[in-house]
């Protein structure tokens, strides 16, 4: 039997336009800034957010207790310090849900002995959202309290209690860019975020690639052959300056050179890393949490101002003084841009 070409085109014309409609939710992302003592091994824990699994990780950073001693007696305890991002699936995602972290491998030593193995959870971020470790509560064998502190840190000493992070007033926030819309001639862009508050400074090192989750691949769709237009032929790296202290504003001074950025990637379609770093002034987890939010306010202020990723991610190295003696030297982001 002979079709009709007219119904044929419509059904293709259907095709296309139902490719350009918002389809996509974008992926959540949670932060955990957490330090670690090892011994003969160093801990793991898992999280969940609602009660789904969201990922595991390895605290490789950890202080070796049975050669460097204890975690609470290091006057600098940065280099003990790691900052873990997941993505969170579109369906995972709960507004009002409980983030649980769980002791994986807890040890000790026994009795008189400083070799153990331990959690310091320094705080919590969702989509941007973060609740530091004076507002987390520990829970297991049917009862929840309030945990004991060090100094900035909740400790998770035991596997048979879990560290718990209620959602804030109103909820966790939707991801950044929830919806990615894919058109005749952008591709999908996708967006990383992760946390907030004032400087804190260092985290840490950032989790070793074995120990970080997997990054979730973003596929390509191209349904207009122009889209080759905007292929990505950038190899750049730019250095983002003007942070004051204790803040994530963009100053200015930042937002003059994120516009260079923005006008040098132009139309193109690239992959993109902001690295957000602090300076050494300040507290371990503050720091943590300034690096991260940098970096997610200068990859918003790009997304915002009409750059298109192939694949975009937001981390946090933590507090640094590789870029000079001076604190404000320090306080930056690094924007890579790749084909």
């Amino acid at each position: 039997m002979k079709m009709s070409r007219q119904p044929t085109m419509l059904l293709a014309m259907w095709m296309v336009s139902a490719l350009t409609v918002p389809a996509l939710a974008a992926d959540s992302t949670l932060t955990l800034v957490i330090g670690g003592e090892a011994y003969d091994g160093p801990p793991k824990f898992a999280v969940s957010l609602d009660g789904k699994p969201i990922g595991e990780g390895t605290v490789a950073a950890a202080i070796d207790t049975a050669t460097a001693g204890r975690f609470a007696d290091a006057a600098d305890k940065t280099p003990y310090v790691q900052s873990f991002t997941f993505k969170v699936p579109e369906a995972a995602f709960a507004a009002e849900g409980d983030v649980v972290i769980e002791f994986l491998n807890e040890a000790y030593g026994g009795p008189g002995s400083d070799r153990d193995r331990t959690l310091f959870l320094a705080s919590v971020s969702l989509n941007g959202r973060a609740v530091t470790a004076s507002g987390l509560t520990i829970s297991g064998g049917g009862a929840t309290d309030d945990g004991q502190m060090l100094g900035e840190f909740l400790v998770i000493a035991d596997g048979t209690r879990d560290a718990v992070s209620k959602a804030p007033p109103g909820g966790w926030p939707l991801p950044v860019g929830d919806v990615a819309t894919v058109s005749s001639d952008a591709g999908p862009s996708a967006v990383a975020d992760a946390s907030a508050e004032p400087e804190r400074s260092a985290v840490v090192v950032a989790p070793a690639a074995s120990d970080a989750p997997d990054r979730m691949e973003t596929a390509s769709v191209e349904l207009d052959p122009r889209a080759a237009e905007h292929a990505c032929d950038l190899d750049e790296k730019y250095n983002v300056i003007g942070f004051n202290a204790n803040s994530n504003d963009l100053t200015p001074r930042l937002i003059e050179r994120l516009d260079q950025v923005v006008g040098d990637i132009g139309e193109r379609q690239c992959n993109v890393t902001v690295t957000g770093y602090s300076s050494k002034q300040g507290s371990t987890a503050s720091n943590a949490l300034f690096a991260i939010e940098r970096a997610q306010n200068a990859l918003r202020y790009l997304q915002q101002n009409g750059v298109k990723f192939i694949e975009a991610s937001a981390t946090g190295v933590g507090a640094t003084d590789e870029f000079g003696p001076d604190f404000a030297s320090n306080r930056r982001v690094v924007i890579t841009v790749t084909p």
